[in-house]
């Protein structure tokens, strides 16, 4: 169920310290911000940086469809714009950022294609048939487990969980709009 409360995060807690594998959901904008919301409902710093795994942060977004997406080639102004929204508040470099891009992604002629919502019989006209799953996971390594013992804030969190390689929604978003699943307004919306 939901941890929603401080009686239900103390279950929680207790059950995972005692050995059991626990899973449950929250209302929350990012990973980061479940660990700092579980420490607001007063959970203790060390049973739960001892407790916690992980966090998984999650949304769906429309898929576009596949029998009707049209396929363009992206412009200059298009790959700078996601490639800002990429790197907005990591320490990663857009330039970097692009030229990995180009690695993966660019066809014969060296641009990337990206993929439009059209519209067809099978989508209804819409132009998107289906949900994907957009994700991010925070994982519980040692130097997380100080930030939640020294009650870290949800920026002093990111910043390191992104430093060990976290991915986050908006990037994982960007990555699969660039694989030709979903495009960008599919993943503003989810990811602001």
């Amino acid at each position: 169920g939901e941890t929603r409360d401080q009686e239900t995060a103390r279950t929680v807690i207790e059950a995972s310290l005692t050995g059991h594998l626990v899973f449950s959901t929250m209302h929350t904008n990012s990973a980061a911000e479940s660990v700092v919301r579980l420490l607001d409902l007063g959970l203790d710093p060390f049973n739960f940086g001892d407790a916690l795994l992980g966090v998984v942060g999650q949304r769906l977004a429309r898929r576009l469809c596949t029998a009707c997406r049209q396929p363009s080639a992206v412009s200059q102004a298009e790959l700078a714009m996601l490639a800002y929204e990429y790197c907005e508040e990591t320490p990663l470099k857009a330039e970097e950022v692009l030229a990995g891009w180009r690695r993966l992604h660019a066809g014969a002629g060296g641009s990337i294609t990206l993929h439009k919502a059209q519209g067809c019989e099978e989508c209804n006209g819409s132009g998107y048939k289906g949900r994907l799953g957009v994700h991010e996971l925070l994982i519980n390594t040692s130097a997380i487990k100080r930030k939640i013992m020294a009650r870290a804030n949800v920026t002093e969190l990111m910043d390191q969980a992104m430093s060990e390689g976290m991915t986050t929604l908006r990037q994982d978003g960007i990555a699969k709009i660039l694989q030709g699943y979903t495009d960008w307004e599919q993943i503003r919306a989810i990811s602001i």
